[in-house]
C-alpha cells in the first residue's frame, strides 16, 4: 500500500519507517524524469514527515486534508486543511475539490502522489471523521479523474486504515484500486 508519510529523514514515526513518497519523488527528480510534484495526502493524519522533508523545496507542493486535533504534531506544509471531528462526506468533498482546483490553478505538477487513506472512514478506530464508504469512493473518483483530465501521471498509495472491522479497510482500499483501474480503462478481473 505505501504512503509512509510520518517517516522523517533520520527516524521512523507513526508506523512508518521509510518515507516512500519522498524517496520516490527524489528519485524521479534525480533521474530528471520530473521537475515538480504534487502530494495530495488524504490520510486521516497530516503527513508530518513528508511536510518536513519538502518544507524548503518549492518544486514539491505538499497538500494534506486531515483531522485537526489528532496525532501528529503538525509540521509546516504548503497547504493543510485541518478538519474538525465528525466532518462528513459533503463538507470533506467540497473542501477537497475546491482546494485542489485552487492548487492546480497555481501549480502544474509533472506527477501527483495521491495518499488515499482509508482512515477518514466513519468506523475507523483512530479517528473521528465521518466519511462513508460512498464518500471515500467519490473522493477517489474525483482525485483520480482530475489527474486523468489534466494528463498528469499519478502514483496511488493506500496509506492508513484502522477500521474496527478489517474487512471495511480492505473494502475501502479495494474500491480505490477498482476506481483507478476502471478510470484507466483496465478493469480488475
Amino acid at each position: 500500500g505505501g504512503g509512509f508519510h510520518h517517516a522523517f529523514p533520520s527516524r521512523g514515526e507513526g508506523f512508518c519507517y521509510i518515507n516512500d513518497v519522498a524517496v520516490g519523488i527524489r528519485r524521479l527528480k534525480r533521474d530528471k524524469l520530473i521537475e515538480k510534484a504534487l502530494i495530495v495526502d488524504c490520510d486521516l493524519h497530516q503527513g508530518n514527515g513528508t511536510a518536513f522533508i519538502f518544507q524548503e523545496d518549492r518544486s514539491v507542493f505538499t497538500f494534506s486534508i486531515h483531522q485537526e486535533n489528532l496525532y501528529p504534531v503538525k509540521e509546516k506544509s504548503d497547504l493543510d486543511i485541518g478538519l474538525p471531528d465528525f466532518t462528513g462526506d459533503e463538507e470533506y468533498l467540497v473542501k477537497l475539490s475546491s482546494t485542489l482546483l485552487q492548487i492546480w490553478r497555481n501549480f502544474e505538477p509533472d506527477v501527483v502522489y495521491y495518499l488515499a487513506g482509508a482512515d477518514p472512514y466513519e468506523d475507523d478506530q483512530l479517528g473521528q471523521l465521518k466519511l462513508t464508504k460512498a464518500g471515500l469512493k467519490k473522493r477517489d473518483n474525483w482525485v483520480i479523474s482530475k489527474c486523468l483530465e489534466k494528463k498528469v501521471p499519478l502514483v496511488i498509495l493506500l496509506a492508513g486504515g484502522y477500521a474496527f472491522r478489517v474487512e471495511d479497510t480492505v473494502d475501502i482500499h479495494c474500491h480505490t484500486c477498482r476506481i483507478a483501474t476502471m478510470l484507466f480503462g483496465r478493469p480488475l478481473p
